[in-house]
């Protein structure tokens, strides 16, 4: 009997010790794991907020910083059309000074020859009676005489070859608005040939050019001759 009591002490003590060992439930544990999962999602759904109203934000900042950006573009365009415009109208303004006294020449240039005498006398003016080309109608072969169309420099040049026989001469002269501006003597006691005579001179509108025959012998100068030509001719060249 002792035994058996033994045995049933045993098997008590080892379901109490089951029974001691099993998780026991909460009555309210549903509602605990309710309430947690409320509290996360609570947390979550604050922290989404935050991200949102910093996203926001930061959507106001680029927007309001666009549009500054756009406001100072804006007025830099501003800025650069009103100052290309003042220089454009100063531009137009110097190109119109410019072009008031900038003066359109006309293309002047002539050519005369055949002195109308042989025998031109002191200090007359060697008329050259065949005009070759006169663009600016300047050269009077009536009177040997060249009147400036404008105001310039200018190229003269006369030629005069001797007639022949002996001792021929003919001193002569360019003269440009009753001023001798350059002096030639062709002289030769044998035989005859040419020579020239040069100037460059500023003349002012109506001035004039013309030869002058200072001294010569009798019967100088040249006739029309295919080898040998007296001319005259000038030539604006500013």
């Amino acid at each position: 009997m002792g035994l058996r009591m033994n045995s049933f002490i045993i098997l008590i003590c080892l379901l109490n010790h089951l029974v001691a060992c099993e998780p026991q439930c909460s009555k309210f544990d549903y509602e605990e794991k309710t309430l947690a999962k409320m509290i996360r999602t609570e947390i979550l759904v604050e922290q989404l907020m935050s991200d949102i109203k910093q996203l926001k934000q930061q959507t106001n900042d680029a927007v309001t910083s666009m549009e500054r950006m756009k406001t100072e573009l804006r007025e830099s365009i501003q800025s650069m059309h009103a100052e290309n415009a003042l220089k454009l109208e100063e531009y137009n303004n110097t190109v119109i000074k410019r072009k008031d006294r900038l003066e359109i020449k006309p293309n002047v240039v002539f050519l005369a020859k055949d002195p109308t005498t042989q025998s031109p006398s002191h200090g007359s003016t060697i008329i050259f009676g065949t005009t070759m080309y006169d663009v600016s109608k300047s050269y009077d072969n009536s009177s040997g005489t060249f009147t400036a169309p404008v105001a310039g420099v200018y190229a003269f040049t006369a030629q005069m070859c001797l007639n022949t026989g002996t001792y021929k001469y003919i001193h002569y002269a360019i003269v440009a608005n009753d001023k001798e501006v350059s002096k030639s003597l062709t002289y030769n006691k044998d035989t005859r040939f040419c020579n020239t005579a040069q100037a460059f001179v500023v003349l002012e509108t109506r001035q004039t050019v013309y030869v002058s025959a200072l001294s010569s012998s009798a019967v100088p100068l040249r006739e029309n001759y295919s080898r040998e030509w007296c001319t005259f001719s000038g030539i604006l060249i500013r």
